[in-house]
């Protein structure tokens, strides 16, 4: 038994399924998604064709990389959790602590993410061999994610 394994066993703390934290991310996507549709609704809506679609999305970019990296960071890092682990009843602990991440983590943990959406979650391909279940970016965020009761 290993030292983290230890630590979530004396704490009495479950790792949560893969189930859980896929329809947490959806759920995540899902709301970020909207909010950055409504808040360029006006360009959307100009957008007649699937090429123009995809000209605007490349266009904003950048402002979509920021809304899911401060969505995921500031969620993350204030209450260890994003509203879809809320609904799902989960939470991001550091592997050291135990708390939620800190600052750095998060944001860390909040970058990897996002480039691991842009290379279609290739990194939660890793949570499927990892003992935790543990994606890319909580692995380099040395985060864990874990039911909450």
């Amino acid at each position: 038994m290993n030292d983290l394994e230890k630590k979530l066993e004396r704490e009495n703390l479950k790792i949560a399924s893969l189930k859980k934290r896929i329809i947490s991310m959806t759920i995540d996507d899902l709301l970020i998604s909207f909010l950055i549709f409504f808040s360029f609704v006006n360009e959307f809506m100009q957008a007649k064709t699937f090429q123009q679609m995809i000209i605007l999305t490349d266009r904003l970019f950048i402002y979509i990389f920021i809304a899911y990296t401060l969505y995921h960071w500031i969620f993350i890092a204030l209450y260890g959790k994003t509203i879809g682990k809320m609904i799902m009843k989960i939470k991001c602990i550091d592997t050291e602590t135990l708390n939620k991440p800190d600052w750095f983590r998060s944001l860390l943990r909040s970058i990897v993410r996002n480039f691991d959406e842009m290379f279609f979650y290739a990194g939660m391909m890793v949570a499927i061999f990892d003992s935790y279940n543990r994606a890319l970016h909580d692995i380099i965020g040395r985060c864990v994610v874990v039911e909450d009761n």
